[in-house]
């Protein structure tokens, strides 16, 4: 007989159909291939395992998606890093600055000229019916003056505002701010201790002390400020070393418009220039405007007097 028949009983039959059966139930549900699963499994296997309690770290999957961009910061030239960079005294641990006496003196008489304004309010409402009788000449000469003068045009002024006196000023200021900004920017020590102009009232006075100063240059709207060491003190004064010095003084613009020709935010009431090299032709130009805006500010204050 061959080893092709096998002869078996009915019992062994009945076991081997049942066994064949549940292999074909089982792998006709699909298994689960995930790593949790097979972890679980072999813990089940293997029994009790103190390594599936530790929890491994990530590779940097989730910190990869906290990272925030950078932000690309403008790249600005070496040579006009200087240019941008914020000039004069900078305060730490924010010290107040201190109030200089010129301006103490123009808060002191704003806070009086109210005082005063008060005072005028609660008369005028108390004596609405009478009527006060005074001299003519004295409204007369302050008629005169007003057609002159007013709170935009002072009467510290002694020329008057001309289309060509204004046109050079400008010209003058930017060129030379042009030339003071370069120099900043090649070597700033070298640029501060020759400047080519300076601002306000103090460095003005101080500069016309050593007699560095080749032009003033005063706005036509600075704030009325009467009293010792105030506003109109300081302006006389001015005037009177200019007049000293035989030094040209002008008053073609105002506050706000001499502002803007510096690029400066806050407004500006005094420049004197210290040197015009580059710009020679056009402080000629200037002087000579200068000249015929004061004959033009004599024949109107003579047609007024007569």
């Amino acid at each position: 007989m061959s080893d092709k028949f096998k002869v078996i009983d009915h019992v062994t039959f009945e076991q081997l159909q049942q066994s064949s059966k549940s292999a074909i139930a089982t792998s006709a549900v699909p298994k689960i291939r995930n790593a949790k699963y097979k972890r679980m499994a072999a813990a089940a296997d293997s029994g009790f395992n103190l390594l599936q309690f530790v929890k491994k770290a990530d590779r940097g999957g989730k910190q990869a998606k906290k990272r925030k961009h950078k932000v690309t910061k403008r790249i600005l030239d070496e040579r006009f890093k200087h240019s941008f960079r914020k000039k004069g005294k900078q305060r730490e641990n924010g010290s107040k600055l201190k109030i200089s006496r010129l301006k103490k003196s123009v808060l002191r008489y704003r806070q009086l000229k109210r005082n005063q304004e008060k005072m005028q309010d609660e008369i005028v409402t108390q004596l609405e019916g009478l009527k006060l009788v005074a001299n003519n000449a004295p409204t007369e000469v302050a008629s005169e003056k007003s057609r002159i003068h007013s709170g935009r045009f002072r009467d510290y002024c002694e020329n008057c505002t001309t289309p060509t006196l204004k046109q050079h000023t400008e010209r003058l200021l930017r060129e030379l701010n042009r030339f003071q900004r370069r120099a900043y920017v090649q070597n700033e020590i070298k640029a501060r201790a020759h400047r080519r102009l300076v601002i306000g009232f103090r460095e003005v006075q101080n500069f016309l002390s050593i007699s560095k100063v080749k032009l003033v240059i005063i706005a036509t709207d600075c704030e009325r400020c009467e009293g010792t060491a105030g506003l109109d003190e300081t302006i006389s004064n001015i005037k009177r070393l200019c007049h000293d010095q035989q030094i040209p003084i002008c008053f073609p613009l105002q506050r706000r418009q001499l502002s803007y020709m510096l690029y400066k935010k806050a407004s500006i009431s005094c420049i004197g220039i210290l040197d015009y090299d580059g710009a020679r032709e056009t402080f000629q130009q200037l002087l000579v405007a200068l000249n015929d805006a004061r004959e033009m500010y004599r024949k109107m204050q003579h047609c007024n007097t007569t």
